[in-house]
């Protein structure tokens, strides 16, 4: 199961209390997942989902504010995708009903009616039915890419923090971006094909929308996950210094070793100063020592800037040497 599904179903295990907010809540997901089709003066209203518990809570609704119950069955087109969908009929008798309540559609004196498209304002004039109208949203059009690892290992996550929500209809996407601001969820939308999606990029904000809809527990998988990805990748930042070190320094030291083997086959080491043929010797011993280990190794005191200076007039002395000049050329070219 995925990490956006546990978190839906974390948002359905607390019921909506208030007839206002169970109201918001049913407009929420009928306009999110509802399909309404029409057979003579007789309106059809089914909503199609893959959580199952969304039936409980679209009855619990229903119950609450009609006094009648829907009826639910698996999709058979779905089934052939090998997905699993259930559709959910809702009663006939009160469907008129339940699109007026709703803020879906507005009918005449003949039956005749007009779909709305965007968010019916009276819906969610009150704080607590905004929050559950986003809760229904939420349940039933969200979606996401978030993996979470969870098995304390070193094992890297690919995926980012993007949450999204797709609608068929522009208008009702642009309302529900509106709603998302106003409870301070940044979001962007974009156009893919037929749909409209609203996305949110930003672990903050996913974080933020959690709480709002009540995932608590989500909420604190998510923070826990943020927090286990920056250690890594912080570890891994200092592991990557580190080796840019370690290769910095055996490359100096290799050049460095390159000099010194050169001078000792041609001039040789007796024609050297004598702070510099011993640290000659010192680098040959101990090839891989870093500059400050070898300040530690030298009979005098002298500074890492020191041996970095001394170690650059090694290697121009050896720039200078042609491997077959002798001794007694090689010093009158110097």
């Amino acid at each position: 199961m995925s990490f956006a599904h546990e978190v839906k179903l974390e948002v359905l295990e607390t019921s909506t209390k208030n007839e206002c907010c169970k109201l918001a809540f049913l407009s929420a997901v009928i306009h999110s997942c509802g399909e309404l089709t029409k057979s003579g003066k007789e309106f059809f209203l089914e909503l199609k989902t893959d959580i199952e518990k969304i039936y409980d809570e679209v009855n619990e609704c229903l119950k609450t504010l009609y006094g009648e119950y829907a009826e639910v069955k698996l999709d058979e087109d779905a089934n052939i995708n090998k997905s699993v969908r259930y559709v959910i009929s809702l009663p006939r008798n009160i469907t008129n009903q339940i699109l007026f309540d709703c803020g879906i559609a507005k009918f005449s004196v003949n039956n005749e009616f007009t779909l709305i498209q965007g968010i019916d304002e009276h819906i969610i004039e009150n704080e607590c039915c905004a929050k559950s109208y986003i809760k229904g949203v939420f349940a039933t059009a969200s979606t996401s890419n978030i993996i979470l690892n969870e098995s304390n290992t070193e094992e890297r996550t690919f995926s980012g923090y993007h949450w999204e929500f797709v609608f068929t209809s522009e208008a009702f996407a642009d309302d529900f971006s509106n709603l998302l601001f106003a409870h301070g969820i940044t979001n962007k939308k974009s156009k893919r094909k037929n749909l409209y999606v609203l996305y949110i990029k930003e672990a903050e904000v996913v974080s933020d929308l959690f709480a709002i809809v009540g995932a608590y527990k989500g909420l604190l998988r998510l923070q826990n996950e943020i927090a286990l990805r920056e250690v890594r990748n912080n570890i891994n930042r200092q592991n990557n210094c580190m080796n840019a070190n370690i290769t910095k320094t055996v490359n100096a030291s290799l050049k460095q070793i390159q000099a010194i083997n050169k001078i000792e086959k041609t001039i040789g080491f007796e024609k050297l100063p004598q702070n510099l043929r011993e640290l000659c010797l010192v680098r040959l011993a101990n090839p891989e020592e870093s500059l400050d280990n070898l300040t530690k190794l030298l009979s005098t005191t002298i500074t890492k800037s020191g041996i970095n200076h001394q170690f650059r007039r090694l290697i121009k002395i050896a720039d200078k040497i042609d491997d077959n000049l002798t001794n007694e050329e090689v010093e009158n070219k110097n």
